[in-house]
């Protein structure tokens, strides 16, 4: 059983040398708290940036949506100002002059309207005029070139089919009517009439360059390692701050997933690059989406940093931490060494020790408090052995009161006249019970004996006295079964029954009564003698009580006996209780503990013997 309590947990920590426990306590009460720190610091820190990332992200996006707002708004406006100055060429100049339609003077005079525009909305990028006859004014030349490729294209197929509204055209790459084939432009067509007749006067083409769009993002929404980029709902890209992006899907599957699910939202998602802060805002003229992109790790490389530094430091907070917990204990642990030797010496039963104390601290205190342990254990092994000799001169002085030579001729002359009557069976019985009598008071040399011993002690000196004097009293025993196991000093309820008989009973002139009872109360054994003899005066009582209590020669020697041996063996809290009235009997109570042979509480039985 023992080796098994080794192996267990709590068995191999309390084996420990004390300077290993103070090691292995010690370390991680530094170690852990900052370990924990660092790792509740990084989170908390973490989430700080990814929350304070995505209002500033989308506070950005907010801001380019309103500013590409303001470009689509230019570029309409500028639409709508061109339709004003070039009716006013086209109708009012033309009409007022007369000159023809190919004319160099009416190229000159609309690609000026063009330019002049084009200086007012600077962000449009570039513009154009196509007049009835299919013939170009481009504000730059190279507008005008691929003209069939223009003339058969859907661009201007929807624009002549409009009914003069502004109409845009998603972000593409076109050679014809665009400043350059590479430049991916946003466009914005619209039918020119004649304002007061409603007559076609040609298709007007203005073209917005994606490349002045994804400059806001620079400008506006700069993000460390991140990017932006504007898609529509198949995940095409329609602008992004990497050209080569543009006009091509999202690669990443998961990355098109998330962009169609969301709307006007902001996340933390994992995709093929690693994981992201993700915000979505939704441009509701196009049915796009500004997509912002930022890589977590990015955004807490500080975070890192400082995790690094905390484990630096926590690794320095651990070097010391050892270097610390070995100086302490090397400082707890020789004393305590020096005081377990000492102690293995006591338990070799050398108690002429004293450790030196040379400190003020616990382990001077312990010190301190081992020697006056020391000091302690020699007094009480002194006054043991004085109570052990006072024990054996009280116990000697009862068994020579008890084998007082006139007892036990008495006991004889019973015998005697017994067997002059012819009573044999009552001379076996006496004989039997003064043969127990003093068996009992022998005892084989012990001094303590059960409570059932002592009673049978006691009911062999009452079957004797009861003969002697069989017209002066009669007896009763009524003991509780609990209290039989109960240990008791040998000799001890005889002398209290003895005392009844001689001193209560005997010289009450009448027939009396003598009642012995043992119960259990108050978690202590109680048993009483009672008669109803002629009892004590007041005070014969109090005398009776201070000779018992102040242990003085006089009155009351076989009571005295009994309280002092009572107290020696158990302790101050138990003894005798006297009650006396005169002529009406005395009681003597004797308190024992109430515990068995083996020295354990003993169980409760309220059953009667």
């Amino acid at each position: 059983m023992r080796a098994l309590s080794k192996l267990s947990p709590s068995g191999w920590f309390r084996n420990l040398l004390i300077r290993h426990k103070i090691m292995f306590i010690y370390v991680p009460l530094i170690f852990i708290p900052l370990l924990v720190l660092g790792v509740v610091s990084n989170q908390m820190y973490t989430n700080a940036i990814i929350k304070k990332t995505i209002k500033n992200v989308t506070d950005n996006s907010s801001l380019i949506i309103t500013r590409i707002n303001g470009m689509l708004t230019n570029v309409e406006g500028c639409a709508n100002m061109l339709t004003i100055n070039l009716n006013r060429v086209l109708v009012d100049e033309v009409l007022t002059s007369g000159a023809s339609e190919n004319n160099l003077q009416l190229y000159t005079q609309i690609t000026n309207q063009l330019s002049y525009a084009m200086l007012v909305f600077p962000d449009v990028q570039s513009a154009a005029f196509i007049d009835s006859s299919h013939k170009v004014y481009g504000s730059n030349f190279l507008m005008e070139r691929n003209t069939a490729d223009m003339l058969a294209s859907d661009l201007l197929t929807q624009i002549d089919a409009s009914n003069g509204t502004n109409l845009w055209f998603p972000i593409q790459k076109r050679n014809y009517l665009t400043a350059s084939p590479d430049d991916a432009v946003l466009t914005l067509g619209k039918r020119i009439v004649n304002i007061n007749t409603g007559q076609k006067l040609g298709l007007l083409v203005l073209n917005l360059k994606e490349s002045s769009i994804s400059a806001i993002y620079r400008t506006i929404g700069s993000i460390q390692d991140g990017s932006y980029l504007i898609a529509d709902g198949r995940g095409l890209v329609m602008s992004s701050q990497h050209p080569q992006e543009l006009l091509q899907e999202v690669q990443d599957p998961e990355l098109r997933a998330w962009i169609a699910a969301s709307d006007n939202t902001s996340d933390l998602a994992t995709f093929e690059n690693g994981a992201n802060v993700v915000v979505s805002s939704e441009l509701p003229r196009f049915g796009w989406k500004l997509v912002s992109i930022a890589p977590l790790h990015s955004l807490t490389a500080d975070t890192r940093k400082i995790t690094v530094l905390i484990l630096l430091i926590g690794g320095l907070c651990l070097l010391f931490a050892v270097l610390g917990a070995t100086v302490l204990s090397k400082l707890i642990a020789k004393p305590i060494m020096g005081l377990t030797k000492h102690m293995k010496k006591v338990k070799e039963g050398n108690l002429e020790l004293e450790f030196p104390v040379n400190s003020e601290d616990e382990l001077g205190m312990l010190s301190s408090g081992f020697n006056a342990m020391i000091r302690r254990i020699q007094e009480l092994l002194t006054r043991i052995n004085f109570e052990q000799k006072k024990k054996r001169e009280y116990e000697l002085a009862l068994i020579q009161a008890q084998i007082k030579p006139h007892f036990l001729y008495n006991t004889l002359d019973v015998i005697y006249t017994l067997s002059e009557m012819g009573r044999a069976r009552d001379v076996q019985r006496t004989t039997k019970a003064l043969a127990d009598f003093y068996r009992v008071a022998l005892s084989k040399g012990r001094e303590t004996i059960t409570i059932a011993e002592e009673i049978r002690n006691v009911k062999d000196y009452l079957s004797i006295q009861r003969i002697r004097y069989s017209d002066v009293f009669n007896y009763e025993l009524d003991i509780e079964n609990a209290v039989l196991d109960g240990l008791i000093p040998k000799l001890t309820i005889q002398p209290l029954v003895e005392n009844a008989i001689y001193h209560g009973l005997k010289t009450k002139g009448c027939f009396g009564h003598l009642h012995v009872s043992g119960t259990v109360e108050a978690g202590k054994i109680k048993i009483t003698v009672h008669d109803d003899g002629v009892g004590m005066p007041p005070e014969r009582l109090q005398q009776l009580q201070r000779t018992i209590e102040a242990e003085q020669e006089g009155i009351g020697f076989g009571l005295r006996n009994v309280c002092n041996r009572v107290k020696l063996y158990f302790g101050e809290e138990y003894g005798l209780e006297i009650s006396s009235e005169r002529e009406a009997g005395t009681r003597v109570i004797l308190w024992l503990p109430n515990w068995n042979e083996e020295g354990e509480p003993h169980a409760e039985n309220t059953d009667r013997r």
